[in-house]
């Protein structure tokens, strides 16, 4: 009796054993897995370079309305003195663009614009009605329009003929930036009206004025 219980008691051991190194060799194996297995980087996002605005041409509105994507100094405005030219037994209006620094205002360069025209002296080929002497005493760029006051020299000699296209230079030079804006001309403070006609030809204005509206009051060669 005593042998038959050995034999079984013998087994129950060695099947323990084996169930400890079973074990043991498992949990060796999941330990070099979890000390070996690729970990998670967690990747930063690439940074992208903001988008680079280039210098545009744009009207005093457009710049307005872009203020809070742009900054001033990215503003190239581009305004135009607009000369005399005569061809085809014609008399042309004939734009001539200036440089001006980069960020200024709208006003700054349409008053330098003016300036130019009236002081830049004429050549062969491009001329001016606008007496010698004319000086540009102010110019305000406001939401109603380009108001330009001009020295009374403005208004001395020439017929019709010179006394219009001298106005239109006027015009086609203070809105070179935005064709469709309204310009209110004075001399000496008092705009040309019914009351304070242009001249002795009596030049009357329906201020203020536009590019069109001049078109339709005055017969003029269209470019």
């Amino acid at each position: 009796m005593r042998t038959q219980n050995t034999h079984p008691v013998h087994r129950e051991v060695m099947y323990g054993f084996a169930l400890v190194a079973l074990m043991l060799a498992g949990g060796t194996g999941w330990w070099n897995w979890q000390t070996t297995k690729p970990t998670t980087v967690n990747q930063k996002p690439i940074a992208t370079q903001p988008e680079k605005v280039n210098p545009k041409v744009i009207t005093p509105q457009a710049a307005q309305r872009l203020n809070s994507k742009l900054t001033l100094t990215t503003v190239q405005l581009r305004p135009q003195i607009y000369w005399l030219q005569i061809a085809d037994n014609k008399i042309h209006l004939t734009p001539q663009q200036i440089t001006v620094k980069s960020g200024v205002t709208a006003e700054v360069a349409l008053r330098e614009a003016l300036n130019n025209l009236l002081s830049i002296p004429q050549t062969s080929t491009l001329t001016s009605t606008i007496p010698v002497g004319t000086r540009l005493l102010s110019l305000q760029v406001t939401p109603d329009g380009i108001y330009v006051n001009l020295s009374s020299e403005f208004k001395q000699g020439g017929g019709s003929t010179s006394m219009t296209y001298r106005v239109a230079q006027i015009i086609y030079t203070a809105t070179s930036l935005d064709p469709q804006a309204q310009v209110f001309i004075s001399v000496d403070g008092q705009r040309i009206d019914a009351d304070h006609p242009l001249g002795g030809e009596g030049i009357i204005l329906r201020q203020p004025i536009t590019r069109k509206q001049f078109l339709e009051d005055f017969d003029l060669a269209r470019n």
